[in-house]
């Protein structure tokens, strides 16, 4: 009945509050095409990112003309994307200030200034793999205990310990 009444009121707030709350994913997708032809970009991008589809977060943003947050949020979450959504940026800001728009650094220009960036790709690449998988809410207390680890120290860890691997042979010289 809620759902009913929160629809008939386009109240898509509580739509999402109620999705979330439910871990409706269906809802929560269906909410997100109604709030994007509501123009209810706030809405659409947090259902959109909820669910996963963060390739559909930085459309929104870039054609929402918010630019340098499709940006931060390519380097955060999709940084095989910031290249492109830099170069959308400094064409945009070039009609404003062109030496802004030339300062902004491009990772495949400027790989120095990108600490970890080649440890990022690896990790969007490896989460993308789990991206749109939806677990129950009821397995939350299963996850509460985890450590607040970062996924780029998550993956260093991972190739430290590939790293630590016995060798064959006893020792590293030896071919």
């Amino acid at each position: 009945m809620a759902e009913e009444c929160l629809k008939h009121a386009m109240d898509l707030s509580g739509l999402l509050l109620l999705y979330s709350s439910l871990g409706d994913a269906e809802g929560i997708s269906k909410l997100a095409t109604l709030a994007k032809e509501q123009g209810k970009n706030n809405v659409a991008f947090l259902c959109l990112f909820m669910l996963g589809k963060l390739e559909d977060c930085l459309q929104l943003l870039v054609e929402s003309n918010r630019i340098p947050e499709a940006a931060l949020m390519a380097r955060s979450y999709l940084p095989s994307k910031v290249s492109e959504i830099v170069a959308i940026w400094r064409k945009d800001l070039s009609k404003v200030n062109p030496k802004a728009a030339e300062s902004l650094a491009d990772p495949e220009e400027y790989p120095n200034l990108f600490e970890d960036w080649q440890v990022a790709l690896a990790v969007e690449s490896k989460a993308a793999e789990t991206r749109g998988v939806y677990h129950p809410a009821e397995e939350y207390v299963n996850h509460t205990g985890k450590s607040h680890v970062t996924l780029v120290d998550a993956f260093r860890n991972m190739q430290i310990e590939e790293g630590d691997q016995p060798l064959e042979n006893g020792d590293s010289s030896h071919e």
